[in-house]
């Protein structure tokens, strides 16, 4: 039988017996799934539960059949699921697609709508609408989508023109983005991802409404959540429950809110309450985690746990413990692919969390067609490097830079691999990213960024590479150096019994030698 602590039974009082929203500041292994199912079995009127992806809508959907919750009393959703599903309701016909904005761009540069000094540009123009998306401009009460100042606010904030050359064609690169925001919207019955929250509240279609809404992961909400939010809620008698943790808010790349909690505190006048409590991790972790948040707290019958410092060497020497309730964890993809090649070698079955992540080496390991063997692709990635650098360095964007360097440098770990197992094809660089990369690994070491990471726990948590690695040494803007802190909390907390500080593999002599002739080629 479930016993809530003091803070979950006044949360649950608060929830129960009065009329207010309510935003939840819950730390890392608070509880706070719990606490939300708990608290939901026994609400007043009717709730959904907006979970931050569809795992974890998944999990609390069978959660609650397990409780005997019916659906019809309390359901839970993705965000964009619900968007889209009263979306349909009100607009037959409709189709999703992946890149409808990047067609747009690319039919209208073929028909020459979009000249070529800007042609060059349409990656950063479709990342700008989909910001716009996000921000809502256009939606009633989140301005007009002809005023740029909106969209120069945008730019400012997410460093988007970041070269002199953008910088000069800022004018006319807004004036394209506004085009092609309005193009997108006309074909309503065609519906990207950022549609299906932003098309319903554009066109203002009529939601089912709720007596509860609740917001799992409330920290990485944008403007068009937390407006979809509301167009859930009950008019007038509708409540808002924000559970979140505003030191695990890591998303601001992708346009999440870094003060999300606060906006909804105001939006939706919220009181706030705290779980200060955590239930995963143990005391010895709880104390390191202080160095970023001071208030989280060891539950008292907490274990001891530990924090120590191991090579990677010696850890292959403890293989029985690199196994399905481990995880190795790093703030870049280069030094965890190294660290699953030393393992492979080892015969240490492992997969690196982040599909995604695979993908976009593949893009890169084969963007030249004319290049078909790992020798001739190695020189294109050190010219692509380079010219990478002459672009970014002069106007400082180190950010920009480290995302190349970490893409060349783990995809030199890749061709290693293979020229150690005597392949040298451009095809093998491919095979071997399809088989390292998967998602949702389960019954194997868990090899992920610290972002994939996040919302998951393990017994034991190496954190690879830490003192080389976090903070990143590029985050310039306020809020990235804020949420490159918020990382270390997170790496720190996934641990339910040991975190160690893991120091990189020793590198072979070969990779060695590798490096030394790259370096005398570049002089």
């Amino acid at each position: 039988m479930w016993i809530p602590s003091p803070q979950q039974a006044a949360f649950q009082d608060k929830a129960w017996n009065t009329t207010s929203s309510i935003v939840l500041i819950a730390v890392a292994g608070a509880g706070k799934t719990t606490t939300i199912l708990r608290t939901v079995e026994r609400m007043r009127g009717s709730s959904i539960i907006l979970a931050f992806n569809r795992k974890i809508a998944d999990e609390i959907k069978e959660k609650l059949q397990k409780a005997g919750v019916d659906w019809k009393k309390a359901e839970a959703t993705t965000v964009h699921s619900i968007g889209l599903r009263n979306y349909k309701k009100a607009v037959p016909g409709v189709k999703t697609v992946k890149d409808k904005v990047a067609n747009i761009t690319s039919d209208w540069i073929e028909s020459n709508k979009i000249s070529p000094e800007l042609a060059g540009h349409a990656a950063v123009v479709c990342q700008l609408v989909s910001l716009a998306k996000q921000s809502g401009i256009g939606i009633e009460g989140q301005g007009h989508i002809d005023d740029t100042s909106i969209w120069e606010d945008i730019v400012e904030h997410f460093d988007l023109f970041d070269s002199e050359e953008l910088v000069k064609k800022a004018e006319d690169l807004i004036d394209l983005a506004i085009k092609v925001l309005k193009e997108s919207n006309a074909d309503r019955e065609l519906v990207d991802f950022d549609d299906m929250i932003y098309l319903p509240l554009l066109y203002r279609i009529r939601f089912w409404q709720y007596d509860n809404v609740w917001i799992d992961e409330a920290q990485d909400t944008n403007t068009v959540r937390r407006l979809l939010a509301r167009c859930l809620m009950k008019p007038r008698t509708g409540r808002l429950f924000a559970v979140g943790d505003p030191h695990q808010a890591i998303y601001g790349f992708t346009g999440a809110d870094n003060d999300s909690l606060d906006i909804i505190k105001r939006e939706f006048d919220a009181v706030e309450m705290p779980l200060t409590v955590t239930y995963r991790c143990p005391k010895a972790v709880v104390k390191m985690a202080r160095a970023w948040v001071n208030h989280i707290e060891a539950h008292p019958d907490a274990p001891e746990g530990s924090v120590t410092l191991e090579s990677f060497e010696s850890i292959l020497q403890k293989q029985q413990l690199l196994d399905g309730e481990a995880a190795i964890l790093c703030r870049n993809t280069r030094p965890l692919v190294t660290a699953a090649f030393a393992l492979i070698r080892a015969k240490v079955p492992c997969r690196i969390e982040g599909r995604e992540i695979g993908e976009q080496l593949k893009k890169l390991a084969t963007r030249w067609k004319s290049i078909s063997n790992i020798p001739a692709l190695d020189d294109k990635l050190e010219e692509w490097l380079e010219k990478e650098k002459a672009k970014w360095l002069p106007k400082k964007k180190m950010a920009k830079l480290q995302e190349s360097e970490d893409k060349v440098e783990t995809l030199r770990v890749i061709m290693d691999a293979c020229r150690e197992a005597k392949l040298h094809k451009v095809s093998d660089v491919v095979a071997y990213i399809d088989n390292i990369f998967a998602d949702n690994v389960t019954g194997i070491l868990t090899l992920s960024t610290i972002h994939k990471s996040k919302g998951r726990e393990w017994k034991r948590v190496y954190w690879l590479d830490r003192f080389n690695t976090c903070p990143s040494k590029h985050a310039s803007l306020a809020w990235e150096m804020e949420q490159e802190k918020h990382l270390q909390y997170v790496a720190a907390t996934r641990s339910m019994g040991e975190l160690i500080d893991l120091l990189p593999p020793m590198p072979k002599q070969k990779a060695v030698n590798d490096n030394k002739k790259r370096s005398e080629k570049a002089a």
